[in-house]
């Protein structure tokens, strides 16, 4: 006796359910059944995924919703069903104000009367009040194993309104362990159950006319609400114009403008006229044009706007038309890029402008699209967070009452692999081990804890939002799929991007960058300080001093260069052409990194470069024969073998995944059509050879340009204006310590003074003033964004502080600030500025009854005028020595390093400190030991690692073949002060040859 189940929560229901789709629909498709029902708590989130599982197959998912109703003050639990496609329209708006308010009040079921609402078998208001309430469409519901039991529920509603539900089912009883474990770490307070093993027909099957009507009735009413969710074409917006054009009309308009704009007669040739009417075909072919003009609109606003836009991304920027629209600022022609690679007529999905933004104005972007085209038109995407097995075992090990510290020592010992627990436990000796630790009175406990945590990694965990994408449509997204509120401004696709095209919505995705945020700020400091302002997008691209700094390896703070493998590839190639930023940045990943050495050897000569054929060597000259980008395989491709672009794209995305099957057909269409376009077999052979074994290395050239576009920017600003580089670049860190420690570092290498912060002249941002960078208030650790505002907010009205008096007058007596925040500032030599040591100004405010503090007390009520010069001539009650290692201390703990309190200084020579080393070289100088840790090679040798710091900076310093009696001997070199012989290496590292402890 087949029975269509009618509820079923899988894993798309966070925490609720232990049921993954594809594994539901397996069992589904060996018990031969045809109808199923999906009813997620709350939410349409696996519509999508379990369309495509049944696509090809003659399954039937009806989708509803497990829904939370209030009544009477308590929650129960309905399902919830849409009669027809029309009023599925309803279940999605229902789906978004649950998701937005958690459950709904009965009394606010009017606007979805016309669903199906079943009362749940086990939390239903029947069930649990034995009460009847008014519902137009209303059900009850039996559970198939208690169905004897519900004579109540059958005389009460008649059978004809009630159906058999499976409850939420499971496939195993041991499941309910897991779904034991699930409520705890959701921490659910209303609904707590065990399920019954999942059945798609009756074991017992009695002949009992009662049973066997109530299957019927249930299996009827199920087929009854089935329907099939639509697909749908594309529907963007038409894109309104002033000029009463049609929206291929005006764009064309545009592109007219923007040739005139962009280009002088000489420097139109023919090619740029048939690279545009062939990219206008295409376009116009797919209908693309509004999508276009909705694109190039915002970003013109946004640059109206003063909000920065990057010069590319991905590969839209081989498009003439986006270059000609603003849309990106690069020309395709002039840097040799492929249409094909972003737009191909021939490829079934669409286009995907992708497109930078300056990452703390991205909202106002965002908000600009939906008031254009409507809150309903406009939504983000959603997106999926799972439990890793690292989060799934302490999340278990947690609700097992396993403590923080030991959750700690375990989860820190698993491995980032792809291995599951039960292999990592299998593998991982350590991990095994200190798993067996775990003392409880259940012998049973490690075993459990291992199979749920191994059973439940993978499990979504929340939802989330995609960082980027964004749709926008003619019509209320909701008309395509369902969607839920994310706040006030914005609403988000139930569906994931991987499937809206499917539904008609065209993702594009808006990126905040923080580099764009960090260019801004460097371009606004040089208008600011010097007057001036830098046109990045028109700056030379042969500058020799930007080539400069980057040959020296001298990258931190540049986008995409800045990683220790970067900067010895910038050294080893030695920058000299803009083609060589796009080269580093294109290989710098596993696989393809291999071939920078060779690289610079062939650039130097060094390597001989292998030749081939004329043309082939003609398209990878520029690479030194290494193939580099996607866009040389298709000019390969179109050149040997005589393909079109669009053929030469699908043959470089074939030929990049390396399944053998169509590797084969590939390798003889690409040989049979060179051989036709007079190449030989040998000749033909060998350049497939070459393109398979660079195939999955291939970078899109397109996005490469881009980005070194920005990168090339980055190190023009740092080259010529370097004060406000770092100044910017310290801003951006926001109060990261050892960000701001790198940037502060190599300034000061450039004879670039810094001044730590101080209450005077500091703010959120690094300041500059007399030619030096004074650091921010809130890398000062405990002073946060807030406490900064109001400091700065406080200096402005009272027009700046005369000393320390003042300081604490204006601060206390505001009540801006406590006295643990004056402390800190203290400690952090942000009050130095007063020329009062730390010692004393922190006896001045020490106990509430020192003369300053009772002063305070006494005036803080008082006018200006009235106590004016009695702060003017304030003086400490006492002066007390300084302690210039506790000074040390707590600038280390409060700024990262030491500023201005250094106990070395008396002790250094310029050309020795750490900052003024070079690499290779032997010096002799004095450093405070911060650290000794005792290493082990993966030879299995010991060597020791140390911290030194300077007055200068921060350096790592390693002793080799160290053995215990060495560790002993040096360990107890921490806090003191050291005369070290080292030898430069690179970075912050310095091997250390010797030593001797100094006495203070």
């Amino acid at each position: 006796m087949k029975l269509i189940n009618l509820h079923l929560n899988t894993t798309y229901s966070f925490l609720k359910s232990c049921i993954q789709p594809e594994e539901f629909i397996d069992n589904l498709k060996k018990s031969d059944n045809e109808y199923f029902a999906v009813t997620e708590h709350h939410n349409l989130f696996s519509l999508a995924y379990f369309k495509k599982l049944c696509e090809g197959s003659s399954l039937k998912p009806i989708f509803g919703l497990e829904c939370d109703v209030e009544i009477e003050g308590k929650l129960y639990k309905f399902i919830v069903f849409a009669k027809n496609i029309d009023d599925f329209e309803i279940l999605k708006n229902l789906s978004y104000y649950l998701l937005s308010n958690h459950f709904i009040k009965f009394e606010n079921l009017s606007p979805f009367s016309k669903l199906i609402f079943i009362e749940h078998p086990i939390f239903g208001y029947f069930k649990r009040t034995n009460k009847k309430i008014l519902l137009e469409n209303h059900y009850y519901s039996l559970l198939p194993i208690d169905f004897e039991n519900s004579a109540a529920a059958l005389l009460s509603f008649g059978y004809d309104k009630c159906l058999l539900i499976n409850h939420n089912a499971i496939f195993q009883f041991s499941d309910n362990e897991i779904i034991a474990t699930l409520n705890l770490m959701r921490k659910e307070e209303h609904f707590h159950d065990i399920y019954e093993p999942c059945s798609f027909k009756l074991e017992n099957e009695k002949k009992d006319a009662v049973l066997s009507e109530l299957v019927n009735n249930t299996n009827e009413f199920a087929k009854s609400i089935y329907f099939e969710i639509p697909y749908h074409s594309y529907s963007l917006p038409k894109f309104q114009n002033d000029e009463n054009l049609s929206s291929i009309e005006y764009l064309q308009n545009l592109l007219k403008k923007a040739i005139t704009t962009k280009f002088s007669k000489d420097s139109w040739g023919q090619d740029y006229q048939i690279r545009l009417n062939h990219e206008f075909s295409v376009i116009k072919k797919m209908r693309l044009e509004d999508y276009f003009l909705i694109i190039q609109d915002w970003i013109k606003w946004s640059k109206n706007n003063d909000i920065a836009i990057g010069p590319g991304r991905g590969s839209a920027a081989g498009s003439l038309i986006s270059y000609l629209l603003n849309i990106t600022n690069v020309d395709p022609i002039r840097f040799n890029l492929i249409f094909e690679r972003f737009l191909n007529i021939e490829r079934v999905s669409m286009p995907d402008i992708d497109v930078d933004v300056q990452d703390d104005r991205r909202q106002d972007v965002i908000n600009y699209l939906v008031n254009k085209y409507g809150f309903d038109n406009v939504a983000n995407i959603v997106t999926f967070s799972s439990l890793g097995k690292k989060s799934a075992i302490r999340d278990v090990m947690r609700v097992n009452n396993i403590s923080p510290k030991q959750i700690d020592s375990i989860s820190k010992l698993i491995s980032p692999d792809d291995k599951n627990l039960l292999e990592e436990y299998q593998n991982n000796s350590k991990f095994s081990l200190e798993l067996a630790r775990i003392d409880s009175e259940d012998s049973n406990l490690v075993d459990k804890i291992l199979n749920v945590s191994n059973r439940i990694s993978g499990f979504y965990r929340q939802s989330g939002t995609h960082a980027a994408g964004l749709v926008i449509s003619s019509k209320p997204i909701i008309k395509f799929v369902p969607t839920l509120m994310v706040d006030e401004t914005i609403q988000q696709t139930q569906v994931s991007m991987e499937y809206l095209e499917k539904f008609g919505l065209i993702k594009m995705d808006i990126l905040g960058l923080k580099t764009l945020t960090t260019i801004k700020e460097i371009k606004d400091l040089i208008e600011k300080n010097l007057n001036i302002k830098v046109d990045l997008d028109n700056i030379p691209l042969n500058d020799q001093k930007t080539f400069s700094i980057l040959s020296a390896g001298n990258s931190i703070g540049i986008f995409q260069l800045e990683s220790a493998i970067m900067i010895r590839a910038l050294e080893k190639i030695k920058v000299n052409d803009f083609e060589d930023i796009v080269a580093i940045i294109s290989l710098n990943r596993p696989g393809p990194m291999v071939n920078i050495p060779k690289y610079a050897a062939r650039k130097f000569g060094n390597e001989t470069v292998p030749k081939i054929n004329p043309e082939y060597d003609k398209i990878v000259a520029n690479t030194y024969g290494i193939i580099v980008y996607q866009e040389q395989i298709m000019q390969i491709a179109q050149t040997v073998a005589n393909m079109s672009f669009s053929e030469a794209d699908n043959f470089r995305r074939i030929i990049s995944k390396k399944k053998s099957d169509e590797m084969e057909d590939e390798k003889q269409k690409f040989i049979n059509r060179s051989i036709q376009n007079n190449y030989s077999i040998d000749t033909a052979t060998m350049i497939f050879k070459s393109i398979e074994k660079f195939a999955d290395y291939g970078f899109n050239r397109s996005h490469a340009i881009s980005y070194a576009l920005i990168s090339y920017q980055m190190a023009y600003l740092k080259a010529h204006y370097p004060l406000e580089f770092y100044a910017a670049c310290i801003s951006s860190a926001h109060g990261a310590h050892e960000t701001i420690s790198k940037y502060v570092n190599e300034a000061k290498k450039m004879n670039i003074r810094v001044v730590s912060p101080n209450i005077v002249d500091s703010e959120i941002n690094a300041v500059i003033k007399d030619n030096a960078i004074i650091l921010p208030l809130n890398m000062i650790k405990g002073i946060g964004s807030e406490i900064v505002k109001l400091v700065v907010n406080n200096r402005n009205e009272n027009k700046s502080y005369i000393n320390f008096q003042h300081a604490l007058y204006c601060l206390l007596g505001s009540k801006s600030l406590g006295i643990a925040t004056i402390r800190t500032l203290i400690e952090a030599n942000a009050m130095r500025i007063f020329n009062i040591n730390q010692q004393t100004l922190l006896k001045e405010i020490e106990s509430e009854n020192s003369d300053l503090m009772l002063w305070l007390e006494t005036n803080k009520n008082h006018p200006w005028d009235e106590i004016k010069d009695q702060i003017i001539n304030y003086k400490p009650t006492n002066i007390f020595e300084n302690d210039y290692k506790i000074e040390e201390e707590n600038e280390r703990r409060l700024l990262g390093q030491v500023y201005n309190a250094s106990r070395t200084s008396n002790y250094e020579k310029v050309g020795s400190r750490f900052n003024d080393m070079h690499v290779g070289n032997e010096y002799v100088t004095t450093a405070v030991c911060l650290n000794v840790k005792l290493a082990i090679t993966k030879q299995n040798k010991n060597y020791l690692i140390l911290t030194f710091q300077d007055s200068t900076q921060t350096a790592v310093a390693f002793m080799w073949n160290a053995n215990d009696e060495k560790y002993n001997e040096i360990k107890n070199l921490k806090d003191k002060l050291v005369e070290i012989k080292v030898i430069k290496d690179r970075g912050d590292k310095i091997i250390l040859k010797d030593w001797k402890i100094r006495n203070e």
